[in-house]
């Protein structure tokens, strides 16, 4: 293909690998300490919480007790947790009741606030062993305050009540923050065969592969996953920073292709053409885009790609019919262009003009196309001086393109104007060299023809 009849990326699909993964996140995992399910707030009124386990001496009676409350539960659920939390505290401070300890210690959590009474909220829970909440509320608050030996203990009590997966998975967190991984995933491992779920997958494999540096064994719960459960997003996306950081590139276009199959979502499509490109896979890029995604506009840049200009000219028509685009006028001519045998055929080239003409009378001011029109009017002796006026309109978008200075020199030969045409050309060689066919025989043409002594 002539070097001024290159056709540019006018539908971007260069491709950089790492670049097309742009969409996947960073995986380090930093532990929850927080992990407290909250309670259906319309459902309870603390007042009548846990009679029988307050004892009457130490209970005292509050004159406004139900106002507060009414005003803590509902700033609760306006999820103003600092002043919910404020009203907890008076309500513990002066009623002794510890049903309001463990709501102030609970709301303390949602706002990061410490808590003040941590260490009653310790006696209360080694009192109430088999209270669950309880130990969920003092274990996240003990990891709230960095005391972790605590912390575990009470992890260990937690578990040994509970089998449910959140207390796992709560289980697991002073484990984590104390860099025993080995133990935080068996924990986690523990609450992921409960649930499947993907967060809790999530954090075994970033720290296998993140913190324990093994990085075939997080490949292999990750994979395990995507076999049984399907291409949830958040595995797969996983999996992809690892093959990305691998540079797997088939993994990768088989994840994309099951993330599309899942969610039917466009980016993770055009990923999958990306893949596809960066291998020069443009058959099987081509085959998915006719059965499983239809984006006419890319089949048709990888269609230039392949270089398939009949069906590329044959999809620009259809694209223009749906469209309504002028850009399409263009991209049809140069379509008719490339596909044609004969280049100096007459009829293809006045069909070449007036497609032309109908995209700059439509408003289409894009540098390559006025390029290529204008370099085909000089080269093709159609109208030499309509053609150097259209590279000028280029070249005040780019006024050092030399693919555009190279048009403009030409044309200038055509009208043996030497000063000008020979003056462009050494430009242009200056920076480009001789290494391009086209070039040289354009510089051989003007350096000859307009020798200077």
């Amino acid at each position: 293909m002539p070097r001024n009849h290159r056709l540019s990326n006018r539908i971007t699909i260069t491709i950089s690998l790492f670049a097309a993964l742009s969409i996947i996140g960073c995986s380090n995992y930093v532990p929850n300490s927080t992990v407290v399910a909250k309670d259906k707030l319309a459902e309870y009124n603390p007042k009548h919480f846990s009679k029988k386990e307050v004892s009457s001496s130490s209970k005292k009676h509050l004159k406004n007790e139900d106002e507060l409350i009414m005003r803590a539960i509902w700033y609760e659920q306006q999820g103003d947790f600092k002043r919910s939390n404020a009203l907890y505290n008076k309500l513990y401070t002066e009623t002794n009741n510890e049903e309001y300890l463990l709501k102030e210690s609970m709301t303390a959590l949602y706002t990061g606030k410490k808590l003040k009474n941590i260490t009653k909220l310790y006696k209360y829970a080694k009192e109430r062993p088999n209270n669950i909440k309880l130990q969920r509320v003092l274990l996240s608050s003990l990891l709230s305050e960095k005391r972790y030996k605590e912390a575990k203990v009470v992890a260990k009590e937690l578990v040994s009540k509970s089998k449910q997966a959140i207390d796992y998975e709560l289980a697991a967190n002073p484990y984590i923050y104390t860099a025993d991984y080995k133990e935080a995933i068996k924990l986690l491992s523990k609450a992921y065969s409960k649930t499947y779920n993907e967060d809790i997958l999530i954090k075994i494999s970033t720290l296998l592969a993140n913190y324990m540096k093994d990085v075939p064994a997080a490949i292999i719960r990750l994979e395990t996953h995507r076999a049984n459960r399907g291409c949830g997003e958040k595995v797969c996306l996983q999996l992809l920073d690892i093959y990305a950081q691998q540079n797997k590139l088939d993994k990768i276009i088989s994840i994309y292709e099951s993330l599309y199959n899942e969610t039917k979502e466009e980016i993770y499509a055009e990923k999958l053409i990306d893949a596809y490109m960066y291998k020069k896979e443009y058959t099987k890029a081509i085959d998915f885009l006719k059965n499983k995604y239809d984006n006419k506009e890319l089949l048709y840049a990888l269609y230039i790609e392949k270089k398939d200009y009949k069906k590329a000219l044959k999809l620009s028509k259809v694209l223009l019919k749906e469209t309504h685009n002028p850009k399409w006028y263009a991209e049809s001519a140069m379509a008719l262009f490339e596909s044609s045998k004969n280049k100096n055929d007459k009829a293809m080239l006045k069909e070449l003009v007036s497609s032309f003409d109908k995209a700059i009378a439509n408003g289409i001011k894009n540098s390559v196309y006025l390029n290529y029109y204008g370099y085909t009017l000089i080269d093709k002796k159609i109208d030499v001086p309509k053609g150097i006026k259209i590279i000028k309109k280029a070249l005040k978008m780019e006024p050092e393109n030399t693919y555009y200075l190279d048009s403009l020199a030409w044309g200038y030969y055509r009208l043996n104007e030497c000063d000008e045409a020979y003056s462009i050309m050494k430009k242009v060689i200056d920076v480009e060299g001789l290494k391009e066919k086209e070039l040289i025989e354009h510089w051989n043409a003007i350096s000859t023809k307009c020798k200077r002594k």
